[in-house]
């Protein structure tokens, strides 16, 4: 019996250490990009219920952790959840912010294809709201206040023609944005979809050797029509067209090349078609608020 006693005494004793063999203490430190400490960030050890919250220091520790977790998983609020290996140091990044406000400046270079035409410098500036839908992918319309046109240039000997299409126009692009890292804090951005458009204003300056300068109305309907029909525009108001572009964005600031093709409706003769195009090459520079 007493034997017994013995023998079953030490096989408890050699389980209870085969069990304690088989979990480990788990200790580290949480912080963010910054490496300033998270206070009262979760801590789970990956597939177990056991965890901690990180203290004033961003320490925690987790006790009685199965040996065959590798990972923990970290939560706190505002930062992105991370999962990462028991012997990798723990770094969080802020969730970035679903809506964000963005202001845009830029220069275009702009020209008429259909005519040939030289090209014109102009600029163009807007606001608008980006929406993340993921932490790759965005959605940003825009309102943009844009002047681009065309010039055409024409020279015979001591004879010089230049005609200047100076239109302002309200364009409203719809761009969807895809982020690709490129080094922390820094993103590879493209960009791609419609864009609507709206002429507000403008003239067409005309210089001629010989005569006397002239300007033209271009959205004003006023021009009588060559077989006799109703008065009409240089052009119609409305635009339509797509944008693409590409970019490199850091933090929040954003430096990208971007282009447009555009329809115009031209209305010489009242007709309303889509007999002419614009194609833009524009840089610019944006800031996500």
């Amino acid at each position: 019996m007493k034997r017994l006693i013995i023998t079953l005494f030490m096989v408890v004793v050699g389980l209870t250490a085969i069990m304690a063999q088989q979990t480990h203490d788990i200790k580290g430190v949480v912080t963010d990009k910054r490496n300033e400490p998270i206070v009262g960030a979760l801590v789970t050890a990956e597939g177990t219920t056991i965890s901690a919250i990180t203290d004033i220091d961003g320490k925690f520790l987790l006790r009685d952790v199965p040996a065959d977790v590798e990972k923990v998983v970290v939560e706190s609020i505002g930062m992105e959840t991370e999962e990462a290996k028991i012997d990798r140091p723990i770094m969080m990044a802020a969730r970035p912010k679903r809506l964000s406000l963005v202001l845009e400046a830029g220069l275009d270079w702009s020209r008429y294809t259909a005519e040939g035409s030289d090209t014109k410098t102009g600029y163009h500036v807007g606001i608008g709201m980006e929406v993340r839908m993921s932490k790759r992918w965005a959605f940003r319309p825009m309102v943009q206040l844009a002047n681009r046109g065309a010039e055409y240039n024409f020279t015979d000997g001591s004879y010089t023609y230049k005609e200047t299409w100076n239109p302002l126009m309200l364009d409203v692009p719809l761009n969807f944005l895809v982020r690709y890292d490129l080094a922390r804090n820094m993103s590879l951005v493209l960009s791609f979809g419609p864009v609507l458009s709206w002429g507000l204003s403008g003239k067409v300056k005309v210089s001629e050797t010989g005569k006397v300068d002239a300007e033209y109305d271009i959205y004003d309907k006023k021009y009588p029509s060559s077989w006799g029909g109703p008065e009409h525009s240089l052009l119609h108001p409305f635009g339509f067209g797509m944008t693409y572009g590409i970019g490199v964005e850091y933090k929040k600031l954003m430096i990208s090349f971007s282009g447009k093709n555009m329809g115009i409706i031209t209305d010489d003769d009242g007709l309303g078609e889509v007999t002419e195009h614009n194609f833009v090459l524009g840089a610019s520079v944006s800031y996500r608020f």
